[in-house]
């Protein structure tokens, strides 16, 4: 009986990359030597075909497919036929194409990919990633809401959400584990069943947070998160947590939504908003990738976002049209860069008391 956890379902056309495609399949040889059943198409019908001979397999599936060159290697036509069906199988989109265009991004998320992305170093790491939920667990076991897949432990249900959900809009339902009625299912998940999370002080009456502007100089393109849940794309950034500095704020942010190790060269507007519930404090910043030579954004969708690309302003402006954006704060910003608005010193921001 084969000790196999996975079936890897592989379509990539001869017309695609043959140095990417060779650098996988050394990867799946040296890595990953007995956890999958590899079945390699070059055609979408091929790889269909065994898809519907295999959907009562009680191996779990994962497919790796370019975007394909014409219909008969369409990569679409295989995660349309596979979604119409299950939630189950792991779909991930390699491509450079999508990557670089936010429609093509958003057609794929929409159609429920799983992973956008052009890196085999970001493929591997989500496969180390899924081996644990192809392993049987003796703990009590949880079923997903979202897709009633059942049997995980909790360390596999809280693998399992973000990357197979990251992307759904949120869930309101019963929480397995505590009992407890949510309004947001993978937010309550990630923030009362994470030891972490939890022990991390209640928020102060001072609400502070950290946005970022990003712009590559060598291509003029910006930075922009996907975030979870389809709320569109928006500016990586996000809230100050108790004891940190607003500098720091914006890099970690950054670099856990995006995936990208920023330099904060200046800052656009400090905002400060009372209300009588909340008071909140904004800082945007300016900011350039550490090293314009290793920014790839990330691709692997997690509680944090489902993924981060590089847009032009003109590109943005159509993400805006197509109500892609999450709201018009990055097409503002960006048109402000663009425009050569001003920037302002990060001195103008103590760090210390007077």
């Amino acid at each position: 009986m084969s000790s196999s956890l996975f079936d890897l379902i592989l379509l990539w056309s001869s017309q695609e990359s043959d140095v990417e495609y060779v650098e996988l399949q050394n990867l799946l040889k040296t890595e990953f030597p007995t956890e999958f059943i590899i079945h390699s198409f070059t055609t979408s019908q091929q790889a269909i075909q065994h898809v519907q001979s295999t959907k009562n397999s009680s191996r779990l599936a994962i497919i790796i497919t370019k975007l394909g060159t014409n219909d008969e290697n369409s990569g679409q036509m295989l995660v349309e036929t596979v979604r119409r069906h299950e939630k189950h199988t792991f779909i991930i989109i390699h491509s450079h194409t999508a990557c670089a265009d936010p429609n093509f991004r958003w057609l794929f998320a929409e159609l429920g990919v799983n992973m956008v992305t052009e890196s085999i170093k970001q493929i591997r790491t989500v496969l180390h990633q899924l081996i644990p939920l192809g392993q049987s667990s003796s703990k009590p076991t949880y079923a997903c809401p979202y897709c009633k897949w059942s049997s995980f432990s909790f360390s596999q249900l809280y693998i399992h959400v973000p990357l197979y959900h990251t992307n759904e809009q949120g869930l309101s339902t019963k929480c397995e584990i505590c009992q407890r009625s949510t309004r947001n299912y993978a937010v309550h998940l990630h923030e009362e069943h994470n030891e972490e999370h939890r022990q991390r002080s209640i928020a102060a009456p001072l609400y502070a947070f950290s946005l970022v502007v990003c712009r590559r100089k060598s291509d003029n393109r910006f930075l922009v998160v996907q975030e979870s849940g389809s709320k569109g794309f928006w500016l990586p950034g996000g809230r100050v947590e108790i004891g940190e500095q607003l500098d720091k704020a914006a890099e970690r942010e950054t670099l856990e939504e995006a995936g990208v190790k920023i330099r904060l060269t200046g800052i656009l507007k400090i905002e400060f908003v009372p209300r009588s519930d909340i008071t909140r404090l904004r800082v945007i910043y300016f900011a350039e990738p550490f090293d314009e030579h290793n920014c790839e954004p990330k691709a692997i969708p997690d509680y944090e976002s489902y993924g981060a690309m590089w847009l032009t302003y003109e590109q943005t402006v159509q993400c805006s049209t197509q109500g892609q954006l999450r709201g018009n704060e990055p097409l503002k910003w960006f048109k402000y860069v663009v425009e050569n608005g001003t920037i302002h010193p990060l001195s103008i921001l103590s760090k210390t008391e007077i």
